[in-house]
C-alpha cells in the first residue's frame, strides 16, 4: 500500500492518546495516529479486538479496523470513519445530550437511543474501560434510525481478562460498567430524564 498523506487539513480531532485525521480519499475511512508507539490504551483495545476474532464483524458497537498503514506523519493504523447516512459527521453522545438538555421535544428519541444502546450493549456483552459519553457516537443510519458506536476506552487493562472468554465475566463487567453510566445519566443529566426513566434505563 502507498504512503497516505496526511493534511493538516484532514484533522478530524485529538485525545490524551491519538491524533485522527480523515482518509484523504475514502470518506468511510479516518486514520489514527498514535501519542506514543507503545500506548497502553491503543494495546488494550488491540487485544480485545484479537480476542474477538470474526465476532467483532458483527458487533454494531465496535467500529471496524483495518490495520497498519504508513504515513507521511509516521505509523498509523486504519479504522472505520463514523459517517451519518447522508455523510455528515456523526455527533457524540455528549453532544446529543446537550442538545436534549437545550431542546425538550427531542427527549423522545434521546430516550428509545439509550435504551436501544443498553440492547446492543449486552447484546454484544461489550467490553469497557470508561463511560465518557463523548467517546460514543450517534449514527444516523436513515432519516428515522440512529444507533451508537463506540470509538475509545475499549477493552480491558488486566493482564489475564477473563472476560474475554467466559461470559458470565464478560456479563458482571458490562453490569458494572453499565450501572456507571446509568449513575452518569443520574448525576449529569437529572433534570431532563425522570426517575422512572432512568429506573428503566438502569434495570439489567
Amino acid at each position: 500500500m502507498d504512503k497516505i498523506i496526511l493534511t493538516d487539513e484532514l484533522f478530524l480531532g485529538d485525545g490524551n492518546h491519538k491524533i485522527v485525521y480523515a482518509h484523504p480519499t475514502d470518506k468511510n475511512l479516518c486514520v489514527k495516529l498514535l501519542r506514543t508507539p507503545d500506548d497502553p490504551d491503543f494495546a488494550k483495545e488491540m487485544r480485545y479486538r484479537k480476542a474477538l476474532g470474526d465476532r467483532a464483524n458483527s458487533m454494531t458497537l465496535l467500529t471496524k479496523y483495518f490495520g497498519q498503514v504508513e504515513t507521511n506523519r509516521g505509523d498509523g493504523y486504519l479504522f472505520e470513519r463514523v459517517i451519518d447516512f447522508d455523510g455528515k459527521p456523526s455527533p457524540t453522545m455528549l453532544n446529543v445530550l446537550a442538545d436534549t438538555v437545550v431542546y425538550r421535544d427531542l427527549l423522545p428519541e434521546t430516550e428509545k437511543l439509550l435504551l436501544d444502546f443498553k440492547r446492543a450493549y449486552f447484546d454484544e456483552k461489550f467490553l469497557l474501560a470508561g463511560v465518557d459519553p463523548d467517546n460514543y457516537l450517534v449514527q444516523k443510519i436513515s432519516p428515522t434510525e440512529r444507533r451508537v458506536r463506540i470509538i475509545d476506552n475499549i477493552g480491558i487493562a488486566t493482564f489475564v481478562p477473563l472476560a474475554y472468554w467466559f461470559d458470565a465475566f464478560a456479563v458482571k463487567r458490562a453490569k458494572k460498567y453499565w450501572r456507571r453510566f446509568v449513575d452518569l445519566m443520574r448525576t449529569d443529566y437529572a433534570k431532563i430524564f425522570s426517575p422512572e426513566f432512568l429506573s428503566k434505563l438502569a434495570e439489567v
